[in-house]
This record gives structure tokens, sequence and C-alpha cells, in this order.
């Protein structure tokens, strides 16, 4: 219900947004294939922990290596362009796979393609987000956000892997060229997208080498990032949230089978509650942003969603256990959700794919660390403590470090003209009302 009493009408995102969507549907759809396709493919010839470890590595390196330049890319060109050639990429190198493995492969050539796939997927996580407010209105922007989230989360964590699995038992061509289809297909609908317009960008002071330029454009990034504080704080919780994030889910399978006597087939029930209760909410997060003030439903998400990990570690059988995660799911959506809302309505036009990639950045970036520190607490500890110190910490940090940001510093610190450097970009066209939330 509106403040007036009529019915809220649904957000009408437009046709745009729709070529957008089912690209990303196409593209999740690869993606979920093929992240569990790799280690399979690996563990069939070299099942030993380093190897496979390693392959996850090699596909995460680009985010630590080429975040912050596929950021500066994202704002030097036509950000559709860079979509497309990101699944372009990933399905010639999907199809190339294919050849290589009819001639008999190699291990190298996995860790290749692994290395290969996570550039491309740097670029077009990048870009993606980046390009979102220049397709759909700022005031559906939440809306839009959640649309894009839901096949996200079924394609990647719930219909994937059994697919892949599926694939791979028929014969590993046939699933590398699945995900290679998938990546074609998702190309060819960006073609959809044609119209929307370039980040706008003033050229580079005369004699500027190409990685002066680079340099200079990256610090300009991230000195917006720096100097507003609405921006500078979330990015800090989203840190805290990937340690604490991924140090309970390296150990969940052992809270799973050690804690809650499951075995593969319940812990990939649990799994599948935890997806589900993100999926609920990505329908969810959109409509209690219209209710709700921005920074409020973002601090209170991760209070709760702290507060379900608590509760997860403490769960003394499965019931209890599954509603903790499937809680735990709507509240990280719910924190996600309006919070790159926030992000991609604060940035200016030509600096969106900086802030994306300073996002990631922080909220990828930590995973590997906290991943680490999760195993060190268990093994000093217990697996329990992990989840009940790691939900304390977020709870206690989120705290910390949203409280004492006020909702008005959102409209307030509006991304004005002279707090960027003029040889870097030109926002003197007075285009920033996505400074207000």
């Amino acid at each position: 219900m509106t403040e007036s009493g009529a019915p809220a009408r649904r957000p009408v995102l437009g046709s745009r947004f729709r070529w957008l969507w089912s690209s990303s549907v196409a593209s999740n759809a690869g993606d979920g294939v093929t992240r569990t396709l790799l280690p399979l493919l690996v563990v069939a010839s070299h099942p030993q922990p380093l190897v496979v470890a390693g392959l996850t590595a090699v596909n995460m390196l680009p985010w630590l290596l080429f975040a912050l330049p596929a950021g500066v890319l994202a704002d030097r060109h036509d950000r559709r362009r860079i979509l497309l050639f990101s699944n372009v990429t990933r399905a010639a190198a999907l199809l190339a796979a294919v050849g290589a493995f009819a001639a008999g492969t190699s291990l190298a050539v996995l860790f290749v393609l692994s290395f290969v796939l996570g550039i491309a997927e740097t670029l077009a996580e990048t870009a993606a987000p980046a390009m979102l407010p220049d397709i759909v209105a700022s005031e559906h922007l939440e809306h839009a956000n959640g649309r894009l989230f839901a096949p996200q989360v079924i394609l990647n964590e719930m219909a994937g892997p059994p697919l892949a699995g599926l694939l791979v038992g028929v014969g590993a061509t046939l699933a590398l060229a699945t995900g290679g289809a998938l990546y074609g297909l998702a190309a060819v609908l960006l073609l959809g997208l044609a119209g929307v317009k370039a980040a706008p960008r003033t050229a580079p002071p005369p004699g500027t080498s190409a990685a002066r330029s680079m340099w200079q454009d990256l610090r300009t990034g991230v000195s917006f990032v720096l100097t507003r504080a609405a921006l500078t704080r979330t990015l800090a919780a989203s840190a805290l949230y990937g340690l604490v994030y991924s140090a309970t889910f390296s150990m969940l399978v052992l809270l799973a089978y050690r804690t809650l006597h499951l075995h593969a087939t319940g812990y990939g029930l649990l799994l599948t509650v935890g997806s589900l209760g993100s999926i609920a909410g990505t329908w969810l997060a959109p409509r209690l942003s219209r209710r709700l003030p921005t920074l409020v439903m973002a601090q209170w998400s991760l209070i709760l969603s702290g507060a379900a990990y608590v509760g997860l570690g403490l769960a003394g059988g499965v019931v209890a256990a599954g509603a903790a995660i499937f809680c735990n799911g709507v509240f990280m959506m719910s924190w996600n959700i309006p919070v790159l809302s926030l992000r991609q309505r604060f940035a200016p036009p030509e600096l969106q794919g900086r802030v994306m990639s300073v996002s990631r950045l922080c909220s990828w970036g930590t995973m590997p660390i906290g991943a680490a520190l999760g195993g060190l607490l268990a093994r000093s500890t217990s697996v329990t403590t992990v989840f009940v110190s790691s939900g304390a910490v977020l709870i206690l940090g989120s705290v910390a470090l949203l409280a004492p940001l006020r909702q008005d510093v959102l409209t307030g610190e509006r991304p004005e003209a002279s707090r960027v450097p003029r040889q870097h970009t030109d926002t003197e066209r007075g285009e920033h009302d996505r400074g207000t939330v």
C-alpha cells in the first residue's frame, strides 16, 4: 500500500532490463554448471586435496589481481560490450576445452581454463551492476537487483550442481559444450541491450602514459569511496560479512556431519534450505526497502544474520538448524540488495564501475582469510565455537560500523563535481540525482 492508501503498483523495469535479466539467467546457468564441473573433472584425474584447492584459488585469483582495473575498464568503455566480451570469452574457452579433451587433456588445461573463466567473471560482475542504473529508474533499483539475485541463487546453488553432475556422468565434452552454449546464449541476448550509453569520461591530460592513466583512475575511484562515510562503512561491513560467511561456510559440512549427524544427502538438503531462504529474501528485501530506511534495514539484517549464525551453531537438531540457515539466507539478501542499490544510487555514472570493483574486492577478497581463520579456530576450540563467535562478531561489528551513520548522510553526501578530480571525470552536468536514497 502507498501512503495514500492505494495499492502499490509493481515497478515497470522496461524491455532493456528484460534483456539483461534473460542474459543473466543464461550466464548464471553457465556459472552453475562450470563451478561444479571443473572440480569434478580435476577430482576424476587428480583427487589430491591440494590440487582441488589450487583450482579454486586459481579461479578466485583474478578478483585479487584485476578487480580494481576491471572497475576502471567498466568506467572507460561501453559496459554492454564488456559483458558481451566476457560471455563470448567464456563460451570460446569452454568450447576450446572440448577440443582439448577430445585430444587428451592435461591438468594444466583445466587450471588455465579456470583462470580465464575467473578473469571473464571479474569483468562481467563489475560491468553488470555498474550498468543497471542506466537501465532502470533509481527508485526501482532494489526491485531490479532482487530480480537479478533470484536466478543467481537458483541456478548457481540449486540447479547448476546436480545438472553438472548429470552431464559429467554422460561425458566431459558434453558438459563443457553445455556450459559454452549457455554463455553463448547469454552473449546473444545482450544484443537486445543496444542503445545503453557508455559511461561519460574525459580524456587524460596529453602525454599521460597508459599505466599512469590507469593508476590515476584507480586513485580517483578509491578516493571517492574513502571520502564518503556511507560507502566506507558499508564496504567495511561487507568485508566483515565476507570473513564471517567464509569462516562458517567452510565449517558447515563438519557441523552437519559431527553435530547434526547428517550425511551427504542431508548436507545437500541443508544447503538447499539455505538457498530457499535466499530466494525468499530476494522477494522480501525490495518490499521492505519501500517501508524501512536503507541504513536501518541494512544494520538489522546484519544483526539478525549474526543471530542466525549463533543459532545455527547452538542448534541441537536438524529442524532448528534448518530454521536458522533459512533465516540467514533471508537476512543475507536483505543486506545485499539494499546496500548494492545504495552504492549504485550513490555513485555518479562515470564512477559506477570503480565503486562496484572496490565493493567486490572488499566482500570477496576477505573470504579466503575467513576460511583459514575458521579452520584454525575450529582446530583450537570447536566447530560450534566458530559459528557462535562469528555470529557475535558480526552483531558487534555491524553496530560499531553502521550505528554512527544517520539516514540523512545518504541525502547529504551527494557526489558533487568538486569532490572528483577534473582530469578524470566530468561531473559538472548536474546529473547527480543518484545521491538521494
